[in-house]
């Protein structure tokens, strides 16, 4: 065992002795004054700032596609769901023996109203946008749980208002975006 020792102290004392003679070898100094290169300067410069614009370019569009493509899914989502909701209504009013289909059909259409619009609501569109229509998918699907528990005339007409009202603030916040 202490020959094993000695080897290994041996040559832990030449490994060191090797790295002071590479440090006093590299301990030479470069005289002269460092300067900027004013060209490459300029160049980077150019290259950073094309970049960064670029990228925030590029992010510009990305939430415009979103803020357009929800707005233009709340539309569709609306227009399906009203239709539906006042096939449904007729049909009430006129004791339709239909009616009832009408109304089931009417919250599916709901729902997957809700649900397509809800799948729209990435990330990148804006709260002010984001908010207004999650408060509407959120109204369409309760409309659909009071259809379709056959809710009471007066119960389903306050709720019909509350959905009014959520739509009516999600159009206006969709006015500048989308088709």
């Amino acid at each position: 065992m202490r020959v094993l020792e000695r080897l290994g102290l041996g040559t832990a004392m030449a490994a060191t002795a090797t790295g002071l003679i590479l440090i006093g070898a590299c301990s030479n100094q470069v005289s002269g004054t460092a300067e900027v290169n004013q060209t490459e300067l300029a160049s980077y410069t150019s290259e950073v700032a094309a970049s960064s614009a670029a990228a925030s370019s590029s992010k510009a569009a990305k939430i415009e596609a979103a803020n357009d493509g929800a707005c233009d899914g709340l539309r569709l989502a609306n227009k399906t769901s009203v239709t539906s909701f006042n096939a449904y209504i007729s049909a009430s009013n006129d004791q339709a023996p239909d009616a009832d289909t009408k109304a089931s059909e009417a919250v599916v259409t709901l729902r997957n109203s809700a649900k397509d619009l809800d799948r729209k609501l990435t990330g990148d569109v804006i709260p002010a946008l984001a908010d207004p229509l999650r408060d509407y998918v959120t109204k369409t699907n309760t409309l659909a749980d009071t259809l379709e528990r056959r809710a009471a005339t007066d119960e389903l007409n306050g709720v019909i208002d509350t959905f009014n009202a959520s739509k009516d603030v999600a159009i206006e916040a969709c006015g500048p975006y989308g088709s």
